[in-house]
């Protein structure tokens, strides 16, 4: 966890899955149906967008998480554009 801008080791209670579809279902539940991520819901046009969106409704403590998670979502559309 990152308190005032500084990481710190923290003990934390996360929730277990059987399988990752378990686990991505959740997430996607959690961020569609929870008020606090309404905007980051709405922006479905930018990877960019929607991570700052869930940055800035609190859902992680990096400072630097919506940069990593939009950089792994376009990286995961220009596999699958590969793919294709």
């Amino acid at each position: 966890e990152y308190v005032d801008g500084e990481p710190r080791k923290m003990v934390q209670k996360f929730r277990a899955y059987d399988s990752y579809e378990d686990s991505f279902r959740d997430y996607a539940r959690m961020i569609t149906e929870s008020p606090r991520y309404a905007k980051a819901s709405q922006q479905t046009g930018s990877a960019q967008a929607f991570a700052t969106e869930l940055q800035r409704a609190g859902y992680a403590t990096d400072p630097n998480y919506a940069t990593k998670l939009s950089r792994a979502i376009n990286a995961a559309y220009q596999v699958q554009s590969k793919l294709a």
